[in-house]
């Protein structure tokens, strides 16, 4: 069974190296970009999931207003509810302040390929305290957490890339 064409249990996915196993994994969302730089509307209906979240999550760019679920690659969707619901049990959720994005169409910020957003493995969170080139103040226990299921922390990297908002389900990329 392809992992795109069924649910996996989150210890069944690993989290890809590079963009050939990114697009492997998670689809090659390059045939879906129109001429005019825009995502065809199909790769959302074939890729991504909306799924809701055991808490809210403020919006960090609208504090007056809160998420109840977020959209991501299909098969992230047991694998990121998990982690909210580790978060929760682990009375964990004050440490989320704010929701920053998961699926987002768009370069990154440092560069000019495709972020991890495009694919929706990716997630930021806290962002108005953890700004990208700074090490932020991201909770240790709530970085362990997504560790466990297989992200990777943008806090670990260095420089201007630095990115201790930012969880991705991927490496060397």
């Amino acid at each position: 069974m392809s992992q795109l064409s069924g649910e996996l249990s989150p210890v069944a996915l690993l989290a890809p190296r590079g963009l050939d196993e990114i697009c492997a994994t998670f689809g090659d969302i390059f045939g879906y970009i129109a001429k005019d730089h825009t995502l065809h509307a199909a790769w959302q209906t074939e890729f991504l999931a909306r799924i809701a979240l055991p808490f809210p999550l403020t919006i960090s760019w609208d504090h007056s207003q809160s998420v109840s679920a977020i959209t991501c690659h299909k098969l992230l969707g047991s694998i990121f509810a998990n982690v909210f619901s580790q978060i929760q049990s682990s009375g964990l959720q004050n440490k989320i302040t704010s929701f920053g994005g998961c699926f987002s169409f768009r370069p990154q910020r440092t560069g000019t390929k495709l972020s991890t957003h495009a694919w929706g493995i990716a997630i930021d969170l806290n962002p108005e305290t953890n700004q990208q080139g700074t090490a932020g103040d991201m909770d240790p226990a709530v970085i362990a957490i997504f560790r466990g299921a297989g992200f990777k922390w943008g806090g670990d990297w260095m420089g201007k890339t630095r990115d201790a908002m930012h969880f991705q389900f991927c490496t060397g990329y």
